[in-house]
């Protein structure tokens, strides 16, 4: 009972921090008055009702999605006479998620078990683990998201002498096992359209009853280290990189409603920003500082299927993000590439009752601007 009370005490204090973030950057971007809205009702048989005719809500029970999907890190590098397209050996990824009222927790994995993700001596040994959050509002959502790859190939190794005799399939591609990358991503959005539901294509706690869209500006945040430090003695230099993209964009998304159960979703989200990059390398002399600030464009392109009923949820999502800057006053030009494809599968369950009350309680220790936003 000890452990189980400094837990919920714990959970407390982590989803206050991540409120009041939420709170926080939506009154330094945008200065938006906070909006409150109707009361949820807590019991599962009142719990689905429509609003204003457009939306359903199932937010009052525990959502639970298995996604299998493509989602990895890509990256290019390109010069006036080199070209490099470095990318992780995973083919498919898997995603458990819950959620429940306003927030869902996600965790992701490479499960070996799925044909094509086993490690071998062509693309090497890839290890990776994600978590994610997600808060929504009626008008406001905050996405944060931990994650870290080690191992990644050179997908392009047939360009690169001196093994211009490289066959696919048969000779391994040059590896980089020791390559690491961890990154923290955020995104703050706000939805001016009420009608328009972005819980039913993502967290799926509601259900667009009628087809609808909205323009949403986003405030993104990326914080990324790249560490190419290997351990093998015989290696004499190597770099590490500490990022930091700051993008503003709006884009508009759309629900089209077929039947009241069938959905087509799509959405073109393009951004403008900048990015600073301290890049350390280390020299056997000694090591070696650079600063650059760069502007970044970034392009998200979504586009979904999908079924959604009170008890099952179940579809299809495809979602790119391309990244594109300059270094410095280099013609060097670096791309990220977050190419993600999932298919879902879901169920709605009753909530237990410790889920009930430990939510209520974080509400009414909230901060009141909060409380209302959570109502």
């Amino acid at each position: 009972m000890y452990k189980e009370n400094m837990f919920l005490k714990k959970f407390r204090r982590l989803l206050l921090m991540f409120l009041s973030l939420e709170t926080a950057v939506l009154i330094l971007i945008s200065g938006f008055p906070l909006v409150s809205f109707s009361q949820v009702v807590s019991e599962i048989s009142t719990s689905y009702y429509k609003t204003a005719d457009y939306i359903a809500k199932v937010d009052t029970i525990v959502n639970i999605k298995l996604n299998v999907n493509s989602e990895f890190e890509q990256f290019e590098v390109k010069g006036s006479d080199f070209y490099y397209d470095i990318r992780p050996n995973i083919t498919l990824s898997t995603k458990i998620s819950f959620s429940y009222k306003f927030i869902s927790l996600g965790i992701g994995f490479k499960p070996k078990f799925i044909p094509g993700n086993n490690d071998n001596d062509l693309q090497g040994k890839t290890r990776t683990l994600s978590f994610g959050l997600n808060i929504m509002t009626k008008h406001l959502m905050q996405e944060l998201n931990f994650g870290f790859v080690t191992g990644f190939y050179l997908h392009n190794t047939a360009d690169y002498p001196p093994i211009s005799d490289w066959t696919k399939g048969e000779d391994p591609y040059i590896q980089f096992p020791d390559l690491k990358v961890a990154l923290l991503r955020g995104s703050t959005g706000y939805k001016f359209n009420e009608n328009f539901s972005l819980k039913s294509i993502s967290s799926k706690t509601e259900i667009q009853l009628k087809s609808c869209g909205s323009f949403m500006p986003f405030v993104t945040y990326d914080y990324f280290e790249i560490d190419n430090k290997s351990k093998d003695t015989a290696q004499t230099t190597s770099q590490k990189s500490y990022n930091l993209d700051l993008v503003g964009s709006i884009g508009y998304m759309y629900t089209l409603v077929l039947k009241s159960k069938f959905y087509i979703s799509a959405g073109l989200i393009p951004g403008f920003g900048l990015q600073h990059t301290k890049l350390l390398t280390r020299l056997q002399e000694e090591d070696v500082t650079t600063k650059m600030n760069d502007p970044v464009f970034r392009m998200h392109e979504k586009l979904g299927i999908g079924y959604n009923t009170r008890r099952i949820f179940t579809g299809a999502e495809l979602s790119m993000v391309q990244s594109t800057h300059k270094q410095g006053n280099t013609s060097v030009q670096d791309k990220a590439k977050r190419t993600y494809f999932q298919v879902f599968v879901g169920y709605r369950f009753n909530a237990p009752k410790i889920l009930k009350r430990e939510t209520d309680a974080v509400k009414t220790l909230a901060p009141t601007p909060i409380q209302k936003l959570l109502k």
